[in-house]
């Protein structure tokens, strides 16, 4: 489209822009983006930038609108003739599925009890806030071992956006000296437990780096109490 045509166009209404182009990208962990190209009068240009966060189906001039993809960044450049070229980034999803992890295996010294050496890592689209990501899954944890025995441990879960993830080597297991708590040890076996958590902002989503490893705590118990 020439700039005569696309200036007539745009000189129509102080919010006018035409949409020239569409690029789609999907990143390793399935998060998508989507980058328009419009033309813009540079006049205009301060009223029509959108603001982060601004919602696909309310900017967008696409005929198809994704109501999971929102405004992440916008650049600008001018043009000759009072033309401006917006280029639009947008962020999310443009399905309603969750995408599945990128789970790795990372060989660790120092790592496992009843496994391989080695820690878990995954990262994931999720659609839950910060403090729900934050808050893990506490409700996962061993409810039966004395608290003031061992750390509290943040369970690995079974699935992440519907894919299974490794299984503990070994059971989970509580076990108590033979002879009650009057001396020997107390073991917590608790299997793949959180090492770290981060998590990362991008539209309506959170990017979630994740990290597990083996999780065994033994307490000595002597006559009387503990150590």
């Amino acid at each position: 489209m020439s700039f005569s045509i696309v200036g007539s166009s745009l000189n129509s209404s102080t919010t006018a822009k035409v949409l020239q182009r569409q690029n789609f990208n999907k990143e390793p962990n399935g998060l998508e983006t989507i980058i328009e190209s419009y033309a813009i009068a540079t006049a205009n240009r301060d009223s029509i930038i959108p603001e982060r966060n601004t919602p696909h189906s309310v900017f967008s001039s696409s005929a198809k609108k994704y109501p999971k993809m929102v405004v992440e960044s916008v650049t600008t450049e001018e043009q000759d003739g009072g033309i401006t070229q917006m280029l639009v980034t947008y962020v999310g999803l443009t399905t309603s599925t969750l995408p599945p992890p990128i789970v790795r295996l990372i060989p660790t010294a120092g790592e496992g009890v009843y496994g391989p050496p080695l820690v878990i890592e995954a990262e994931y689209v999720t659609d839950v806030s910060e403090t729900e990501f934050m808050a893990g899954q506490l409700g996962l944890n061993n409810p039966t071992r004395p608290s003031r025995l061992f750390n509290t441990v943040i369970k690995m879960p079974e699935t992440i956006n519907g894919t299974a993830m490794p299984r503990d080597p070994f059971s989970a297991f509580f076990n108590t000296p033979r002879g009650g708590f009057g001396g020997g040890q107390i073991v917590q076996y608790s299997g793949y437990c959180v090492l770290s958590m981060s998590c990362d902002r991008r539209g309506l989503f959170l990017v979630a780096r994740n990290t597990y490893h083996e999780v065994q705590q033994i307490a000595q118990v002597i006559q009387g109490g503990f150590r």
